[in-house]
């Protein structure tokens, strides 16, 4: 039974084309750090890449000798390579593709200032049907548990509530209190030989008492 693709190892490219805005296919990549829907290649040192418009399918084909012999070319050590240049170039959108005439493909994969350009063949449909099946439900496969999950979060998350009041809102100040003289307007306290008609000013001549004449 056919694997699904494993989450990170597929990205769109769009196909370089004349006029109208370049048409968009679907690359994805097996080999033992993004296997595809072929549960053969699991651990082992195999490396392909595959392109889709979800109705062909383009791949690289490799074999353990082209494989090798393109290693060489381009001085690659090992699939592992081949991946880490295929998320590189996935993550800085540095992938370009280019159909042929001949109805096979190229695609480049760019990384700083070198570049890895690999031939597609186009895989017979009696082949990439069932391919494309495996895609197709391996997606689907993966958005549902992308939409349990959440879902789980949603009911994970306290619903927002108001913040309760802690009593009603005080509109007016507090009335002063001049025996605790802890709120309100302080009290003024009349100083000496102040005038009483005018606070703030001093008496001209301090008040002597009222006079009265002896009769």
């Amino acid at each position: 039974m056919q694997r699904p693709l494993a989450p990170g190892s597929l990205c769109l490219v769009p196909a370089q084309a004349s006029g109208q805005a370049p048409p968009r296919y679907l690359c994805y990549s097996e080999g033992p750090d993004g296997p595809g829907p072929d549960a053969d290649l699991a651990g082992t040192s195999t490396f392909n890449l595959y392109v889709t418009d979800a109705l062909e399918l383009w791949n690289t084909g490799f074999t353990p000798e082209s494989l090798e012999k393109h290693k060489a070319q381009h001085d690659l050590d090992g699939a592992e390579d081949y991946s880490a240049w295929f998320r590189v170039a996935r993550d800085q959108h540095a992938l370009s593709l280019t159909l042929k005439d001949d109805g096979s493909a190229s695609l480049t994969l760019s990384r700083e200032e070198k570049t890895l350009t690999f031939d597609l063949a186009k895989v017979p449909r009696s082949e990439a049907a069932p391919r494309l099946q495996a895609l197709m439900l391996g997606l689907a496969e993966q958005v549902c548990g992308l939409e349990r999950q959440l879902a789980a979060l949603k009911d994970e998350m306290p619903s927002p509530k108001k913040k309760p009041q802690t009593g009603r809102q005080q509109v007016f100040w507090p009335a002063p209190d001049f025996r605790r003289g802890a709120q309100g307007p302080a009290t003024r306290k009349w100083m000496p030989g102040e005038s009483l008609i005018n606070p703030g000013f001093k008496s001209k001549k301090p008040a002597s008492g009222v006079h009265f004449d002896d009769t």
